[in-house]
């Protein structure tokens, strides 16, 4: 017969002085304010401890990607190490695919994930995965903590490696025994912020140089200029030289989209006019961009005109990916080089208003691809129509936070999107991780309770993500979703269509009731529309984005192209700018 035993609440170590508690107290005096995170078996004594420090909020998610993906978010909007807690074995896997998207997009972000205990390593033991194995090449460093001596020193270095040079992600794999160990160790104080080095004069004469000898110049602005906080410096550059400038999509917030001189996103899905720009350009000055291949295209074809490709960039090993040959590398933080640059402009005259004109002919011959029909909900018109709205409520000065989910509603919001100085842009660009945007949008509401944040998802990537909607309702974020609903995977569909001769493999099309969905997460009834008429648009996005709480508006759009676009491989010369020219 089993047998009957009564509960024990005092076992184990006392709170306060087992290494989690010890591991809280180092994560306050680092700056910690909140912690996103998932429980589980192997983490359960660091939640507990985080749950009886009142300095420390910790918020429970639906699944340990979006408690990720929201730490992320968190960092992304405040320039702080964002931080996830999970458990071992699939809680801890499940967040390689936003630690790869923090490695890749230069997130400072710190996961601790419980693990097994020291003495049962590698021998198979419930939940064991070898997390710092699998995480080493997608995190700037990973830890194994499996000795309580050293908590103090591990955590502090996390957060010294997540923000020093290139911010990026770090991985505590921290055991159960190390967790309830009992310490007595007390937190000393933090070392101070390591300072911002000086870059040597000689570095920028040649960029000086080059911009003197220069009569198309053209700056790329990535999303370094972001990272730093050099928005300023940046536009006292500009105001300098008047050079003209386009974007990267995640340096989209780096200029106001008002300013004269930005002609927006250039790449794969950038304008026509952006494009051409770098085509044309006899110098190319980069700030903070890595030169990927959704910017070249074709490498080797990349700027044919432009002598030198001057690189800003905080790490060298990024400047000799990319054409090294051809570029004048400077080395620094951006917040230390493009000042330093400044100064040295100060005084020179630059004269490039004949390809300022240039630019504007071409402009005229060329606007962007989309063509309203008025007849049809179509994306990018309820962007434009988001734009006159949000400029309006936010009129008083309000802070304003984009994210997106990531498909072809990603590609049109980096093209349409309006924004000013101080509003941000959060979404994945290096790995294009679906399921990225609602929980990203979560963290940087939490961390900013009074701005209006929106979040652009399409029906495809909606479904990594849904289960967060619940977490919004639990929390009663005031996120508004923006869910473009094109029948599902519609940038996919479009490579199909362009490339496979409409084969259309592995696309989702079930139709899913959107704002039932909402309902059954919590959402109430007047927190949900579901629009079809390009005529609505207005008024519910305005009662949307009014409403004090969380809203979601489902768009229902045809299917249509996201152009322009250039094939996979190929080079600006191959644009695609309307369906018609493709063969």
């Amino acid at each position: 017969m089993a047998k009957t035993i009564a509960l024990r609440t005092s076992a184990g170590p006392r709170i306060g002085n087992r290494g989690a508690d010890l591991a809280v107290k180092v994560l306050l005096a680092q700056g910690a304010t909140r912690i996103m995170g998932l429980t589980g078996g192997a983490i359960m004594d660091f939640m507990d401890a985080l749950a009886a420090e009142k300095g420390l909020e910790l918020q429970p998610f639906q699944t340990e990607g979006g408690a990720c993906w929201a730490a992320m978010g968190h960092a992304r909007t405040t320039g702080k190490v964002g931080v996830c807690a999970v458990t071992s074995g699939p809680g801890a896997t499940n967040t390689v695919t936003p630690l790869a998207d923090a490695h890749r997009d230069n997130v400072p972000l710190l996961v601790i994930t419980g693990q097994v205990p020291g003495f049962a390593r590698d021998t198979d033991a419930f939940q064991e995965t070898n997390i710092t194995k699998i995480a080493a090449t997608i995190t700037k460093k990973a830890f194994y903590l499996d000795c309580a001596d050293d908590i103090q020193c591990v955590f502090e270095e996390a957060f010294r490696i997540a923000l020093e040079g290139r911010p990026g992600p770090v991985l505590i794999d921290f055991t159960k025994d190390a967790q309830q160990a009992v310490v007595d160790s007390p937190v000393t104080e933090p070392s101070p912020s390591p300072t911002v080095p000086d870059v040597e004069n000689n570095q920028l004469e040649k960029v000086v140089e080059l911009l003197s000898q220069a009569r198309r110049p053209v700056v790329i602005a990535g999303y370094g200029v972001v990272l730093a906080g050099v928005q300023e410096a940046l536009r006292q550059f500009l105001d300098i030289t008047q050079c003209p400038l386009v974007h990267t999509l995640p340096g989209k917030a780096a200029v106001p989209s008002s300013d004269p001189r930005n002609f927006g996103m250039l790449g794969m899905h950038g304008f026509y006019v952006a494009n051409w720009m770098v085509h044309e350009a006899d110098l190319l000055i980069s700030f903070g961009s890595r030169f990927d291949d959704r910017i070249t295209g074709r490498v080797h074809q990349f700027a044919p005109r432009a002598g030198h490709l001057v690189h800003f960039d905080i790490a060298e090993d990024q400047i000799n990916k990319v054409l090294p040959e051809r570029k004048t590398g400077v080395v620094g933080d951006l917040r230390s080089t493009l000042p330093a640059l400044n100064r040295q402009l100060t005084g020179i005259d630059f004269d490039f208003e004949e390809w300022h004109r240039s630019i504007s002919d071409f402009s005229l011959k060329h606007p962007p691809t989309y063509r309203s029909k008025p007849d049809r909900l179509q994306a990018p018109y309820a962007l434009q129509v988001l734009n006159r709205v949000v400029a309006q409520i936010a009129s008083d000065g309000r802070k304003v936070i984009y994210t997106t989910e990531v498909g072809d509603h990603q590609q049109w919001s980096g093209q349409y999107l309006e924004l000013q100085s101080g509003w941000q842009f959060l979404t994945s660009s290096g790995q294009g991780a679906m399921g990225s945007g609602v929980p990203m949008a979560i963290g940087a509401q939490m961390a900013h309770p009074e701005a209006l944040v929106v979040c652009i998802a399409g029906d495809g990537s909606l479904r990594l993500s849904e289960a967060e909607l619940e977490t919004i309702s639990n929390c009663g974020l005031p996120i508004k979703i923006l869910l473009v609903n094109n029948g599902g995977y519609g940038i996919v569909r479009m490579w199909n269509h362009f490339f496979y001769e409409g084969r259309e493999t592995g696309v989702v099309k079930q139709g899913k009731d959107w704002t039932l969905l909402a309902r059954s997460n919590g959402f109430n009834s007047d927190q949900v529309d579901r629009v079809t008429d390009p005529g609505e648009v207005e008024s519910v996005l305005r009662r949307s984005l009014s409403h004090s709480g969380p809203h979601l508006v489902e768009l229902v759009t045809p299917y249509e192209e996201c152009l322009p676009r250039w094939p996979p491989g190929s080079s600006f010369e191959e644009i695609i700018l309307d369906v018609e020219n493709i063969e």
